[in-house]
């Protein structure tokens, strides 16, 4: 991959600063002993798990975050329900911001981010990095906090002790994005409700995320008053992406994508029995590492079959009738269009998320009547992040003050 990538996610996380702020009261649910040796127990999960409505906090606590130049806040790390790729109920994490100076109408929009790739080991959890002040979506936060808005941060599933992430599997992704914005109002010292605006805003992993959240919210959510989203970056299809990170310098993000799918579906993927020794020490690497990490370079120039027991090719794989029909699912433009507004922009020298996809996914939107507007960016991946910020601000600042947006279809 570029070797910008970790360079630049680190003085993201630098520049946050190290300003502690006091954080909202935590519930009186006290967690369970923790199964899980030298991790934190508030991330348990309770066995047998209780079902409860996606949406509904098992337990909060005060999170001391550090970030630089915000408006003062007070922060919460959130447990709450969601709902796998098949349905089951889940334990997902997340981080409440809620602005202390704002007025009320502005405090009671929430703005429910979704973050970018943070790598699959149980320590890359954005609450987790946030409170240690790591966390590179930290800019995103303070921008969001600037505007008056609560932001509602998901780590998506797989985060809690035990888990597995599944990484850009789409439902997945966008139930957890909902079920934060649900779970919001419950956190004490929220000052959104349930009936409050939400915006939705995420790039790249977070592009679809956010996409995705867009997408399912009518069926999935119908009682969130969800008024538009900002997306960027988006990884629409899935398989595409792939086929384009095979063998390259950046082929790491395509073994974390079919880790995290595999994960999400593991009777399609059946790793196990298809990964030779290098994969499975590759996979145990993945699964302990945050982006950055040895394997990101590690993986570079590598292919999916040098993997596989029998060489098996990305092109072998999507043959196999159950991967197949996973891809299929994960396709985003073949999806229902979202019912908001959207605006959508790509880093037009992208070499990690291919921007012809990401095309595709608008002329999709357009075709479905989504009032939605599609800039490129003169920018790589990790600078197309940075400079999202201030478009996404403006498209979904506009809409919260009810001022008219218009696409370019």
């Amino acid at each position: 991959m570029s070797r910008r990538l970790p360079a630049l996610v680190l003085a993201a996380a630098c520049a946050t600063g190290a300003l502690l702020v006091p954080a909202a009261a935590a519930s009186a649910a006290p967690p369970p002993a923790s199964t899980t040796a030298g991790a934190d127990p508030f991330y348990d999960v309770p066995s047998p798990l209780r079902k409860a409505a996606p949406g509904t906090v098992l337990r909060t606590r005060p999170a001391a975050v550090p970030l630089a130049g915000a408006l003062p806040f007070t922060a919460s790390t959130v447990l709450y329900h969601s709902r796998t790729v098949t349905g089951a109920d889940e334990i997902v994490s997340g981080t409440l911001f809620t602005p202390t100076l704002s007025a009320p109408a502005a405090a009671g929009t929430l703005l429910t981010l979704a973050p970018g790739t943070q790598g699959l080991g149980p320590q890359c959890a954005p609450s987790k990095q946030f409170v240690a002040g790591t966390e590179y979506e930290s800019a995103a936060v303070t921008a969001g906090l600037a505007q008056g808005w609560s932001v509602a941060v998901t780590d998506y599933d797989g985060y809690v002790n035990g888990g597995a992430p599944t990484y850009v599997t789409g439902e997945a992704m966008g139930h957890a994005v909902l079920d934060m914005a649900r779970a919001a109002a419950q956190v004490p010292g929220a000052r959104v409700t349930p009936t409050s605006p939400v915006l939705l805003q995420g790039y790249s992993q977070g592009g679809g995320g956010a996409g995705w959240a867009a997408s399912l919210a009518p069926e999935y959510a119908p009682e969130l008053d969800i008024r538009a989203a900002a997306v960027g970056g988006v990884p629409a299809d899935v398989q595409a992406v792939a086929a384009s990170l095979d063998g390259t310098a950046t082929a790491y993000f395509e073994l974390l994508g079919i880790v995290g799918m595999a994960n999400a579906y593991p009777d399609a993927f059946r790793l196990d029995e298809r990964l030779n020794e290098r994969g499975r020490q590759m996979v145990a690497a993945l699964m302990s590492e945050c982006v950055g990490g040895p394997s990101t370079l590690g993986a570079a120039g590598t292919s999916i079959s040098d993997y596989i027991v029998d060489g098996a090719t990305l092109d072998d794989l999507a043959q196999d009738p159950a991967i197949a029909r996973v891809l299929a699912d994960n396709q985003l433009a073949t999806r229902p269009a979202p019912t908001v507004p959207v605006y959508q922009d790509h880093a037009a020298g992208d070499e990690i998320v291919q921007p012809a996809q990401a095309t595709a996914l608008h002329q999709a939107w357009c075709a479905a009547g989504v009032t939605t507007r599609y800039d490129l960016l003169p920018a790589e991946h990790v600078t197309g992040g940075v400079e999202s910020i201030a478009p996404f601000t403006a498209w979904l600042g506009a809409v919260a003050a009810g001022l008219p947006v218009t696409g370019n279809c």
